[in-house]
């Protein structure tokens, strides 16, 4: 089995903004914006893109099973997969890209959205153990190699300065 290849990704919790409800957040968000997204995305070799919604409901459930950690309040988590920053840099200065922020502005509160960029290690795909060799050993890169990376060249383009 060959070692895998290192995957980064970037995730974003946004939340919505005041006076927005869950059922107009999410029907804008994954019914236009994430579907625009998407699309844009697959141009720039993105390798994976998916939204993570936590409604009402689905954190009630989270508090329901008195789990030992605090439950996250978000509204939305959105994950971009890839291995090259250069991907995430030209998509931020596509021009839809950018209008497809701008529209989202009434929708989240980007006071308090958060970003967090990681590198994944997959164990278990699709119910069944991946990148674990016959004795039962991580096939994943050393630390060295996955930890090696480097800051971006430029920035990403200011969305809000269309």
């Amino acid at each position: 089995m060959a070692k895998p290849e290192r995957v980064l990704r970037l995730s974003g919790v946004y939340h919505r903004k005041e006076g927005v409800s869950e059922k107009d957040f999410h029907d804008f968000l994954s019914h236009r914006h994430g579907v625009e997204c998407a699309k844009i995305h697959a141009k720039y070799d993105i390798l994976k893109y998916q939204m993570a919604f936590s409604s009402s409901s689905a954190q009630a459930l989270a508090k329901s099973m008195e789990l030992p950690y605090k439950v996250n309040n978000h509204d939305l988590e959105i994950e971009y997969y890839f291995k090259d920053v250069a991907a995430l840099l030209a998509i931020s200065a596509d021009e839809d890209f950018k209008a497809l922020h701008v529209e989202c502005e009434p929708y989240i509160d980007h006071e308090t959205t958060t970003v967090t960029l990681t590198w994944i290690e997959v164990y278990l795909e699709d119910g069944k153990l991946v990148n674990v060799d016959v004795a039962g050993k991580s096939l994943q890169p050393s630390f060295e190699e996955l930890s090696d990376i480097k800051v971006a060249d430029k920035p990403v383009a200011n969305y809000y300065d269309v």
